[in-house]
Order: C-alpha cells, then structure tokens, then sequence
C-alpha cells in the first residue's frame, strides 16, 4: 500500500464507517435504528471517530512532496535547500509633462501615483533618471500591473505636473510560484549538484534573482572562463537593457569582471544578453459549425495558439534530457492543430503551415543565437 492509497483508506473512513462498525458489535437484540439509546450514546463518538481519520489523511498527504500543499510543500522545499519563488513588484517607465508638454522636474523619490480603473494599481517612484522621466515601482506583488500602459494619476499632490504617463514596463513582475510548478523542480531528479561555477550553479544564480522568468547558461562559450546567460523576463519575453544590466551587475558587475565582486567565481567572464525572439505565422484552413462565421472563434483561437506558445517558453531553459548539455524546443505543427480544435464551434482544420513551410521549426540555441519563439500572424479561412 502506497501513501496516496493509505490517504484514501482513511478519508473512507466517514462518519457511516464508524457508526456501522461500532453498531456491529452490539447485539442484535438491542434497539440499533437511528433515534434508539444505543445509537444517539454511539454518533458523537463515530462523528469523532471521522474527524480524526480526515486529519490523519491530511497528515499522510502533506508529508510527501508528491502530494503536499501550501506551508507543507514550502518545508518539503526548504529541506531540498530552495523555497517558493516570491511574487514580484513590476518596475514601470514613467513620463511627466506640465500643461505646455514640457518636463516636470519637481516629480521625487517616494511620490506616488495610481492607474485609472475601478481598481487601480499603486506605484512610487524609485528613481528620476532625467527630466520628467523615472522609475516606478508598483507598491503591490504580482503581475497584474504588467500589462498597463498609459495614464497614472498623481497621489501625491504636484501643482506642476499636468500629464503623467506609463510608457512601458521594462521589468514586469511574476506571480508567486504555484505548488505545482514548485512540486515539478522538487521531483526533477538532479543530474548534477550546483557548485562552483557550473551550468547548474549559473541556473541557480539566475533563480535567485526575482525579475528574471527563466535563462540559459552557455559555459565557455568564447574560450575558457568565459559564460554567456540568455534570460528572459518574467512576461517569458526577452529581456530588456534594464535587466540585463542588473543581471550583470549581480552576477559580474561590469567594472570588476572576473575579479569575483558578484555571485560568479573568481576568473569568470559573463555576458549577459537577451535571445532573439523568432515570430512564427501560422496559416491554416478551418472549417466552422454552420450556426457560427470565421471571425466568431478568431479570438478563441489565437487564445490557445498564444498559450502553446507561452507553455514553450515556459520550457525554454529546460536542458536537453537526451544530451545533458544545451537546449533543446520545437514549434510542432500537431500540436497547434489541437488548439483549434479544442475551440468551441471548430469542427475541423488543416495541419498549420508556420512561416508558409509545411514543417515544424526546431529554435537555434548555440554560442551564437539563442532563439525565444513569439506568436505572429494567425491566417485563416473557411
């Protein structure tokens, strides 16, 4: 008997269980129907009796990674020496302009403004880096701020500023990690210990930085001590300049590299860059039921199709199991003919062409290219 069939033997064990195995050893020239002496003195003791079989049930299943939860999972984790990744703030460009467009300069640290919307989001700012632009910080976690853009309005009173704008977040935030995400890195089998400035000491060090959503490590890539990281943000996009630098500067600051100041050993070179994102069309005929049209399930299908493409960068730092060493992922065509037709209304299609070829792409990941796949163009007709 495995734990998860003990688990399920003691949640069996409910209130009728324990009732009728109690009740079967009086006898049967006793009064046992519901209602009668015998039963009422022997239901709060079944009631009981099942509560405590439902607690030792929850006790066998949070004390194994494979079926913990919540608190349970996280002291499972911290025994493999790792924890649940956090949720993020997101980190927002911002502009600030006077009634005549020109910049405010008066805008400081700590300010605050908040997005338009019935619920809006919070942000301060973390640094001015020129007139009438800076940083801001969301003041919640999570990644619910990563897709704003446009108008904030100002918390803090400024008689100067008239317009006040998010114009992009170069640093979006992520969700705290999910007991399943984190139960799948606990029960990876580990191939190799990270130490010492290997493969899995660098993917270690990349997640234990916050902003960045997943990276590749490609050791002596121009030479002996040298390493290049390819990460990503946590949108599962390519980074932007401002991340880059800030993965540099932890992991080898610029003005010291290979000297040992950051988290890469002493005599390491790295380069930190971000993959070229590769926009894969996709074109396809479907055929819809007779009571719909075609641009009916537009939406719904580039939903999924978009989805498949974030399931595959989301795998994107995964090793290659066959080799051990380096990156493997492809783009399968099937794979994308079963999102449309998992679409309601669908009742059939071709198999996809992606960028006009009747063939599946496998991305480039080498010293030189290291390639990130991105939805394009979903063209269709039926």
């Amino acid at each position: 008997m495995n734990p998860d069939d003990l688990a399920n033997q003691l949640e069996a064990q409910d209130f009728d269980y324990w009732l009728d195995k109690m009740l079967a050893k009086v006898s049967d020239t006793v009064d046992k129907r519901e209602g009668s002496i015998i039963y009422d003195a022997l239901a709060p003791a079944a009631s009981a009796m099942a509560e405590s079989s439902m607690d030792a049930a929850k006790i066998v299943r949070q004390t194994y990674t494979l079926t913990a939860q919540s608190e349970f999972l996280d002291y499972r984790a911290v025994e493999k020496g790792t924890s649940r990744q956090p949720a993020t703030a997101a980190k927002a460009s911002a502009k600030f302009t006077d009634a005549d467009g020109q910049p405010v300069t008066n805008v400081q640290v700590g300010d605050r403004f908040a997005s338009l919307g019935d619920e809006p989001f919070f942000y301060k700012v973390a640094e001015i880096v020129g007139d009438g632009v800076g940083y801001l910080v969301a003041e919640s976690v999570g990644s619910g701020p990563n897709g704003y853009r446009g108008q904030i309005l100002p918390v803090t009173p400024n008689d100067s500023l008239s317009w006040a704008e998010i114009t992009a977040v170069p640093v979006p935030a992520r969700d705290a990690e999910t007991d399943d995400h984190l139960r799948e890195r606990l029960l990876s089998p580990d191939s190799y210990n990270a130490y010492g400035g290997n493969v899995a000491d660098y993917l270690k060090m990349l997640a234990g930085i916050e902003d960045v959503g997943a990276g590749q490590v490609y050791p002596a890539w121009h030479g002996g001590g040298t390493v290049k990281l390819v990460i990503i943000d946590n949108d599962l996009r390519a980074a932007s300049t401002d991340l880059l630098n800030q993965v540099k500067n932890t992991i080898d600051p610029d003005e010291v590299t290979g000297e040992g100041y950051g988290l890469a050993p002493i005599g390491h070179q790295v380069t930190v860059v971000a993959p070229t994102e590769l926009v894969i069309n996709v074109t396809t005929t479907i055929e819809v039921d007779s009571q719909i049209t075609v641009e009916a399930v537009r939406s719904a299908i580039e939903t999924g199709i978009e989805a498949y493409f974030k399931q595959k960068r989301t795998d994107w730092n995964n090793v290659d199991a066959v080799t051990g060493r380096g990156y493997q992922l492809t783009i399968y065509r099937a794979q994308i003919l079963t999102q449309l037709m998992k679409v309601d209304g669908v009742v059939n299609a071709s198999l996809p062409l992606l960028n006009g070829q009747a063939a599946d792409i496998d991305l480039v990941f080498n010293n030189t290219v290291s390639q990130l796949p991105v939805m394009g163009v979903v063209d269709f007709n039926g």
